[in-house]
């Protein structure tokens, strides 16, 4: 049978065997466990001696969490708001540190590891330990003009904006994959673009607008892709907290907590699909300009 097969069949069976692990992993450890998520949802989970006793309930979970308690749809307006002041400024933060890291001076390499430090060093654990004790903060950001804006700002804008000042450090610390990857990414583009730019005049602030910035937009957007996922998945999410009350709650148990974070899974996958929709054109235009090229 094999030998029938042209040469383009044969190289993508090859190419498709590489990726069965993958798919034995993601079948067994991610695509198994969502929907058997999904299924204690619809149910009322009971710890009895040495298995759990399943009682269909049907959507009634996830009326609960709509419509009968108030304090899942704040936490998720709550989480959205915090990640929509995270988010882009993780991102600005990685891309002026990308910018400054990928030019030539002594001591590069030690800066760049500096920088990515954090990303091995600061794990859930440390993470939760630190901004529980407080360590994540700027002592200046506590007090003066930013505490007069978060009391005048008040209601859970306000509650946000103070979880975003009193973890600024840690949130900066999350910086240092998109800072690795901005920088890969000003590496792809082709030296001689940057020559016949300066040979036409441009300065360095012409330069970074219309050839580095155009040329990052695909990696500016696997940051901010990677940067959502990374946040609605912190510590210090109000929302992860939540999950984790009700998990542990007998009167609500499994069943009323798998049904809240299958809301938060799909506010997620509605976030990361309103992000690809403000991309598209950008990274459309992306390809034109490669093609162009070619």
């Amino acid at each position: 049978m094999l030998k029938n097969w042209n040469y383009e069949r044969k190289q993508k069976m090859v190419g498709f065997s590489f990726i069965v692990p993958w798919l034995i992993g993601f079948g067994v450890f991610t695509a198994f466990p969502l929907l058997y998520c999904l299924y204690m949802a619809l149910n009322k989970v009971n710890f009895v001696t040495d298995h759990l006793e399943m009682t269909w309930l049907g959507l009634d979970n996830f009326n609960k969490a709509l419509y009968e308690d108030a304090e899942i749809p704040n936490k998720l307006l709550q989480t959205f708001q915090q990640s929509l002041l995270i988010v882009p400024l993780i991102v600005v933060f990685a891309l002026i540190m990308a910018l400054m890291l990928n030019s030539k001076f002594p001591g590069r390499a030690f800066y760049r590891a500096v920088f990515f430090l954090p990303v091995m060093l600061t794990c859930g654990n440390l993470i939760s330990t630190l901004t529980s004790q407080g360590q994540g903060s700027i002592s200046v950001l506590q007090s003066g003009t930013a505490a007069a804006l978060v009391a005048g700002i008040g209601g859970s804008l306000g509650e946000t904006l103070k979880v975003v000042l009193d973890n600024f450090l840690v949130i900066l610390w999350y910086s240092g994959v998109q800072m690795l990857l901005l920088i890969a990414g000003m590496q792809s583009i082709n030296p001689s673009t940057y020559e016949a730019a300066r040979i036409d005049g441009a300065g360095q602030w012409e330069i970074l607008w219309t050839i580095t910035l155009p040329g990052l937009m695909p990696f500016i957007f696997i940051c901010v892709i990677y940067t959502i996922v990374d946040q609605f998945t912190a510590s210090f999410n109000p929302i992860l907290e939540v999950i984790t009350h009700h998990s542990i709650n007998i009167s609500t148990g499994y069943g009323y907590a798998s049904a809240i974070a299958w809301l938060y899974f799909l506010v997620i996958l509605l976030v990361l699909l309103v992000v690809i929709l403000i991309f598209r054109k950008s990274l459309g235009l992306t390809v034109q300009r490669k093609e162009k090229r070619a």
